[in-house]
């Protein structure tokens, strides 16, 4: 062998043994991330283009009770109801098109069916061959948006009733006056006050004047409609929105004066127990705010007093 083929050779031997090396550091490193992402407490995966699974940790598989060795190169839609697979890649899809990661709050069925909430990132990448993937992670954020859904619902609700209070009601009214103008519908717009309130919590206390409170609301609950929006927007004041009860002004006083007779003719009630009503039919065509409606009313309710 002369000296330029030995040399060649050399060079073939360091070039072999420099991919060889290059190969187990890569092999290292990827059992390393392995480990690493099969102990985190995130989800984690891999998707090419074509929606098929790459890659996912360990979490990921038992999150969804998925089998480890055959979920590999499978898309969504094998492994995860239509309705769900189609919203997963209606995702992947919005990801691919363009060029930033996107967050989102997603709602998911665990193994064990229980509704989990998750903070989820997709972001797109691709490789040196230029094919494109999605990658995701997830972190269980089930409890953060509980919290949050108490403070909210506590934040609109009337305490001493469970109703709504005034911004609850504002928030539910105000666009469901909206929707009734869009589809040409009428509402009737209720006011409420509770006479002689302030005359218990002077002769009786506090506690029956919360008391009559909260059998106004009882009444109130009976007289409407699930669909109704009832609340307590004052101390001594109550608003309700009927959605869709055009013509039903008169009925709706009738069912109130009825149900208001029914109780004060409880020998037990302490106490002399009356309804000013004030009711206003929002024809579709109106402009007027919830606001504006609502001085409307209470005019009328007070003028009956």
């Amino acid at each position: 062998m002369t000296q330029i083929e030995t040399e060649q050779l050399r060079e073939t031997l360091a070039i072999a043994q420099a991919t060889i090396e290059s190969s187990e550091r890569f092999s290292r490193h990827g059992l390393l991330m392995q480990a690493f992402m099969d102990g985190s407490a995130q989800l984690a995966w891999l998707k090419d283009e074509r929606g098929r699974l790459v890659w996912a940790n360990r979490r990921w598989f038992e999150q969804f009770g998925i089998d480890e060795s055959t979920a590999p190169d499978k898309t969504d839609f094998e492994l995860f109801p239509e309705a769900e697979a189609q919203r997963i890649r209606a995702l992947d899809l919005e990801v691919l098109g363009g060029h930033t990661p996107q967050h989102s709050i997603e709602t998911m069925l665990g193994s064990d069916g229980r509704e989990l909430s998750w903070r989820v990132t997709r972001f797109p990448f691709h490789d040196a061959a230029g094919q494109r993937y999605v990658g995701g992670l997830a972190e269980d954020d089930t409890e953060r948006v509980r919290q949050h859904e108490i403070a909210h619902r506590q934040s609109i609700t009337d305490n001493l009733t469970g109703l709504l209070n005034r911004h609850g009601f504002d928030a539910q009214a105000a666009p469901e006056l909206l929707r009734a103008r869009r589809r040409g519908s009428s509402c009737t717009l209720v006011c409420i006050g509770l006479d002689g309130l302030s005359g218990v919590h002077v002769r009786l206390g506090s506690a029956a004047s919360d008391a009559l409170i909260s059998l106004a609301s009882m009444i109130l609950r009976k007289s409407f409609r699930t669909t109704d929006i009832v609340a307590r927007i004052d101390g001594d004041r109550f608003a309700i929105l009927a959605p869709d009860s055009s013509g039903e002004v008169d009925v709706i006083r009738r069912r109130l004066q009825a149900a208001v007779a029914e109780l004060s003719a409880n020998p037990i009630l302490e106490a002399q127990f009356d309804f000013r009503i004030g009711l206003l039919l929002c024809e579709p065509a109106g402009s007027e705010s919830l606001a504006q409606l609502l001085d409307l009313v209470e005019l009328q309710m007070t003028a009956a007093s």
